[in-house]
């Protein structure tokens, strides 16, 4: 070879230098072969990036040209593996990376096509290892080379293996959620569960997972082998049920009779026995589960779950087929293993101990029923002992001394035993958690103090002393008070029996600034040793060889108190030494801050005088003083028997004696039935209904409850009431009784007088209870026949209670009862019916609605109907005054609300048709009026006379068009007043001189009295003006020629009178009372005909109306006269605020006065225009007309108009439009523009203005006043 070629390969390969085998592997390569060419014709650009991608460590590759021919560094060796290096190098991308080249492809294709570089970042893709698929995360990117002509030849892609963050996050996620779940589940069954779910919830390292657990967990202790708990990932039926272990594996036993792979079987079974898990690989037969991209799982491993050394069963798992069992794979299955096993072991743990708990709790729960039956057992025969001696012991002339000394005798034991079994009892309860408190506001001092003072005769009857130090407390303390007196009274019988001289203490202290309070119990007795005071409150707990008054006791009074305390959130603490007494502390807190809010109740505080009587003849017997403890009697007096109601009573109780006692007891009042349970108390209610049931609680076949809940299960007997008769004492044995239905409850023993007093009770509320249903049920009948709809809604939901039939018509539905009013018609929702209602019930303000719209589904199928309704919502409240409920009454207006809609659209249309016919009335009559000045100023004397005539007659026209006008205004709320303070007698004034031509000219008389000042008015002048014409107008047309008229005023207390009378032809009777109606005129002969419309008076009651004023009409009938009175309110205090008269001067006048001005008149009404184009030249006007608008705009430039009257209802282009169009011209801003229209309401003249007009005229013209504007 020359040594010139060998050098210019030498320097063509520079480039491949970099270090490694990549270059070397380059450079030998044949690239002819491929579409780069020899490496000598590579461009400098290709050369530059493979020298870059050589000399990097991470792995990258470079393709080039339209095959994308594949150049890789040493870094990417790995990336490929030994599978595809390095044949890999000069090959297409598409053919070395077939398997993921349906997602690298069009990324690639994308760099070719726009020049635009793409990226992914953690990309999963399966790629082809040789051997096997394997499952990769990568992150890479791929940038396009340009070449020397800048187009894109190549793309370059670094990327970053990323699968090993991506396994370990994944795997990780597994083994946490097991072990936190672990430490939730308190069963086998449910670790189980949740070991299996957190497995089947990694597939991707997870394809499938069986759960066995020996047979002892799942309920068979004598049975050796597993049980398969679950599956996941592989159908549970080809999987082995159960799996036998022994010396020699056994072949696999299933309840359906399928066969696991051999190889799966004898894995388990060689695993369990050594206890080392195993691998194994999968037969490629079978229904075997399948794995990432759609891979059956060819490996499984077994590994046992161990718990203290001990197999509690084994998990097999599948391994991915997508990812070698390495190292890192092992060591997460071998982590799964173990948290399987702590779960499954931490579940057993603690089933074994809530099976410990419960035992302990059944045994508590045998202690505290051995208490009940003995209290039952005890209390029932106390109960047939205590009432006899009562009865007894109340006949004191009957009784001999010594008799009536044993009865005592024996009264005073019972008492004892009687307080012996409620200690017993209570401290059962407390122990068994069943003490509920109810916390009520007590005055503590007083309450202290009253308990403490029952012993006060005791404790001085040996010489002793009791000193009670309880001052009163800032507050209330919250406690429950029959708790405080079983505390008390406890301690201070446990002082006094230890205690032989001194004194005992009662004291207590307030700390505000701590919010507690504390009382002490001291004594000055015999104290107690240091090594005793740790045990004092223990129960069962004694002293022995303690000196005291009696060696009697059963060691649970101390604990009981104790209890009670910790009951109230109180703390107990005792200090004593030996001979020097005892103390006890209790504290308690104040305020309700730390106790429960359902426990909280108002104060009820009655001190049980039966309680404190028990413990201080307890103590005075220590004393060999007897203290007669006889049972209270009730405060309130029972009614005489005469004057009970009587009723059948059934007595239910198994036991004879009290059975037979009860009836001697309630026979004299009531007639009295016996059955021994409740089983016979059902077949007594059958044949014969009682008024009342007394039962006991505890009886054989069917007890109290049972009695009790059937009763309450059937209709027949739901209200029937019960009283409950128990040996169970205590609020929650009340309660309990009460929430089973009881009406009543009471504890034995009992008072004879009390079961008496509360039976009566009974009987009078239900018969209560029995009028008011009567009253409900003929209520509920009255309502169902309204003709109206009517319903109850009860509390704030609105829920339905009563729904008559009428109203279930009316809402087209039939269900409601139960349902709030937004689930029985939600369709209404947003129709502010929802929101009426909450008003109603949150304020107590009834809701009354006129014609209210509701649109509700009706018909089948249902569809929504405009409805209207009046409707009245009426709040109900309860005997306290709150409001529980709305009372609703609903009557369908629908047809005639559409009657109305249908008559306010007719007078809509009346009234738009008269203001249009107003309008169009006074466009011929403009042209009228012009001409006739014109003829006047002309001075043009032919036809004088019948151009009077025309006068006269075009003015009644214009009047009778502004009548039409005011009254369209009027209907339709249009008019306006301009209020201010008047004298109205200047008004009168204004008005004589508007109708004195009329007066004069039918010769009548006119008597005026109405003062010039002294009667002030707020009111339009011009409307009120219009009223008082429209009166005397009146009265001269329909009074004979030289009648008489008269017009007065004065002032009436807050109102100011005014009247109008005339001796015409007065008003008949049955025209009187229509008289300011619409189009109303008295009927008279055609020869009498005075014309008009029958509008004037109408309109002067409206307008009387918006004054805050009123006109009343009067005659004695036809030929009689008439007069009208008007009323307004009268102003106060005059103000100075009439306005200087303005002098209008006459038309002639004006014409001295003008000076010539350039007018532009553009009007359709060509005669209009023309006749108003002679009457201002003739005063020294120059005028043009047009007769449209886009003629104006041509004409303007030219004549330079200084003033334009313009009609607005112009063709094509209206008066408002040119307006606004002739301001734009040059010059238009000096421009005055005046508005000329048939139409004259506010609304109207505020249009005019906002588009640039400076005056507002209508039809025909004020000529007056358009001289004195020009």
């Amino acid at each position: 070879m020359p040594s010139d070629h060998i050098a210019n390969t030498i320097h063509d390969h520079k480039f491949l230098s970099a270090p490694g085998q990549l270059g070397g592997l380059i450079a030998a390569r044949d690239w002819s072969t491929t579409s780069l060419g020899p490496i000598s014709g590579w461009p400098q650009s290709l050369k530059t990036a493979v020298s870059l991608m050589l000399s990097s460590r991470q792995p990258m590759w470079i393709g080039w040209g339209a095959d994308i021919v594949f150049l890789y560094n040493d870094a990417y060796i790995d990336v490929l593996s030994l599978a595809k290096h390095p044949r890999a190098l000069g090959l297409p991308a598409a053919e070395i990376w077939s398997e993921i080249w349906d997602i690298c492809g069009p990324l690639a294709d994308r760099v070719f096509a726009y020049g635009e570089a793409t990226n992914a970042d953690d990309v999963r893709l399966f790629m082809n290892r040789g051997d096997f698929l394997e499952e990769n995360f990568f992150s890479f990117s791929y940038s396009p080379i340009r070449d020397e002509s800048g187009n894109v030849a190549g793309l370059f892609c670094p990327n970053l293996d990323v699968t090993a963050k991506h396994l370990n996050a994944r795997r990780l996620r597994t083994l946490s959620e097991i072990a936190t779940r672990s430490l939730l589940e308190k069963t086998v069954d449910a670790a189980a569960d949740s070991v299996i779910s957190t497995l089947a919830s990694n597939p991707d390292d997870i394809p499938f997972a069986l759960l066995y657990l020996n047979q002892a967990q799942a309920g068979q202790p004598n049975a050796t082998g597993l049980k398969l708990w679950q599956a996941t990932g592989v159908a549970a039926d080809i999987v082995p049920d159960f799996v036998t272990l022994s010396e020699e594996t056994a072949s696999p036993v299933t309840t359906n009779g399928a066969s696991f792979p051999k190889v799966l079987e004898d894995a388990l079974a060689a695993s369990l026995r050594t206890g080392q898990p195993g691998v194994t690989d999968l037969p490629s037969a079978g229904s075997l589960p399948v794995g990432l991209a759609n891979l059956p799982v060819r490996q499984a491993l077994v590994l046992p779950l161990m718990a203290s050394s001990n197999i509690v069963g084994a998990v097999v798992l599948g391994v991915s087929p997508v990812r070698k069992l390495d190292h890192d794979y092992r060591s997460f299955f071998d982590l799964v293993a173990t948290q399987c096993g702590n779960a499954i072991q931490n579940a057993r743990a603690s089933e074994e101990e809530r099976l410990r708990l419960d035992m302990l709790a059944e045994i508590d729960r045998a202690k505290t029923q051995f208490f009940s039956n003995v209290s039952h057992e005890f209390r029932t025969p106390l109960t047939l002992m205590l009432a006899p001696l009562e009865e007894a012991l109340e006949d004191a002339t009957s009784l001999p001394p010594a008799q009536r000394q044993r009865l005592e005798l024996m009264q005073r034991n019972a008492v004892r035993l009687q307080k012996l079994v409620n200690t017993l009892l209570e401290f059962s309860r407390v122990q068994a958690g069943r003490a509920q408190a109810a916390f009520e506001p007590t005055d503590l001092a007083a309450l202290t103090s009253d308990l403490a003072s029952s012993f006060r005769s005791t404790v001085e009857s040996t010489g002793m002393q009791l000193i009670v130090d309880c001052a009163p407390l800032s507050a209330p303390v919250y406690i429950d008070v029959s708790m405080w007196e079983k505390i008390i009274l406890n301690l201070l019988s446990n002082a006094f029996k230890f205690t032989f001289e001194g004194a005992i203490t009662v004291s207590m202290r307030e700390a505000p600034s701590q919010g507690t309070v504390t009382v002490t119990i001291a004594d000055s007795g015999i104290g107690i040793a240091a090594d005793q005071l740790p045990r004092l409150f223990e129960r069962f707990h004694r002293i022995e060889s303690a000196r005291s008054r009696t060696h009697e006791g059963t060691g649970i009074g101390l604990a009981l108190v104790h209890d009670l305390v910790a009951l109230q959130s109180g703390v107990i603490k005792v200090d004593s030494e030996p001979g020097h007494g005892t103390r006890f502390h209790i504290t308690l807190r104040l305020g309700t801050a730390h106790l429960d809010p359902a426990q909280l109740r108002p104060s009820q505080v009655t001190s049980n005088h039966a309680t404190s009587k028990a413990y201080v003849a307890e103590a005075a017997g220590w004393l060999g003083v007897p203290l007669s403890p006889t049972l209270p009697e009730p405060e309130v007096p029972l009614a005489p028997a005469t004057s009970r109601l009587s009723g059948r009573v059934l007595i239910v109780d198994d036991n004879a004696d009290m059975r037979d006692y009860l009836h001697r007891l309630l026979k004299p009042h009531w007639h009295i039935e016996l059955v021994g349970n409740g089983v016979e108390a059902l077949a007594a209610i059958k044949l014969q209904r009682p008024d009342l049931i007394v039962s006991d609680v505890m009886m054989p076949q069917l007890d109290g409850f049972g009695l009790l809940a059937a009763l309450r299960a059937d209709a027949a007997t739901h209200e029937l009431p019960v009283l409950l008769l128990s040996a169970r004492a205590g609020e929650e044995a009340r309660l309990e009784g009460l929430q089973a239905g009881a009406n009543d409850y009471l504890v034995k023993p009992f008072s004879g007088r009390e079961l008496v007093a509360r039976i009566d009770a009974l009987l009078l509320r239900q018969r209560v209870r029995t009028i008011e249903t009567s009253a409900t049920r003929r209520m509920q009948a009255i309502f169902s026949q309204a003709p109206v709809g009517i319903a109850i809604l009860r509390g704030p939901e609105h829920v339905f209670e009563l729904a008559n039939e009428r109203y279930q018509e009316l809402v087209d539905r039939s269900t409601l009862i139960g349902l709030t009013i937004r689930q029985a018609l939600p369709e209404i929702e947003g129709q502010q019916i929802f929101e009426l209602l909450d008003a109603v019930y949150e304020t107590g303000i009834p809701y009354l609605g006129r014609s209210v719209r509701v649109d509700i589904m009706r018909g089948n199928p249902a569809r929504p109907v405009e409805c209207y309704f009046d409707c009245v919502y009426q709040p109900l409240c309860d005997d306290h005054g709150n409001i529980e409920g709305i009372a609703v009454v609903v009557f369908e207006v629908t047809e005639l609300a559409s009657a109305k809609r249908a008559a306010e659209a007719a007078s809509l249309a009346k009234d738009e048709f008269l203001a249009m016919l107003g309008h169009e009335l006074r466009n011929p009559l403009a042209p009228i009026v012009t001409a006739l000045q014109l003829m006047r100023l002309r001075g043009v004397d032919t036809a004088k006379k019948e151009r009077a005539v025309i006068e006269r007659q075009v003015q009644h026209l214009v009047a009778l068009v502004d009548d039409l006008l005011d009254v369209s205004r009027v209907t339709q709320g249009k008019i306006e007043l301009r209020k201010k303070v008047i004298e109205l007698g200047e008004v009168v004034a204004n008005a004589i001189e508007t109708i004195s031509p009329l007066i004069e000219g039918k010769l009548h008389h006119l008597s005026v009295d109405v003062a010039a000042s002294g009667l002030p008015v707020q009111a339009d002048p011009v409307r009120l003006r219009q009223v008082v014409a429209n009166l005397l107008s009146n009265a001269a047309k329909y009074t004979e020629q030289g009648g008489q008229l008269g017009i007065s005023a004065w002032r009436q207390g807050e109102e100011v009178i005014l009247t109008v009378s005339d001796n015409g032809i007065g008003i008949s009777a049955t025209t009187l009372p229509t008289i300011f109606d619409l189009f109303v005129q008295e009927r008279q002969a055609l020869s009498r005909s005075q014309g008009g419309l029958g509008l004037g008076l109408a309109i002067a009651r409206s307008m009387m109306a918006l004054h805050g004023g009123s006109v009343e009409a009067h005659s004695d009938g036809l030929g009689l006269g008439s007069t009208f009175t008007l009323r307004l309110p009268a102003y106060a205090q005059m103000e100075s605020t009439t306005a200087e008269a303005v002098s209008v001067p006459g038309v002639e006048a004006d014409i001295a006065m003008h000076q010539g001005l350039n007018i532009l008149i553009v009007d359709d009404n060509e005669d209009a225009a023309h006749v108003l184009q002679d009457m201002l030249e003739i005063q020294g006007h120059r005028v043009k007309v047009v007769l449209n608008g886009p003629a104006a705009l041509q004409l303007a430039p030219a004549f330079k108009p200084q003033v334009c009257l313009l009609d607005i209802g112009l063709p094509g282009m209206d008066g408002y439009e040119l307006a606004q169009r002739l301001r734009q011209l040059p010059g238009g801003d000096g421009l005055r523009l005046f508005a000329v229209t048939g139409y004259g309401q506010s609304e109207d003249r505020r249009r005019a203005a906002e588009h640039g007009f400076d005056e507002h005229f209508v039809k025909p013209l004020d000529i007056a006043r358009l001289n004195a504007l020009l």
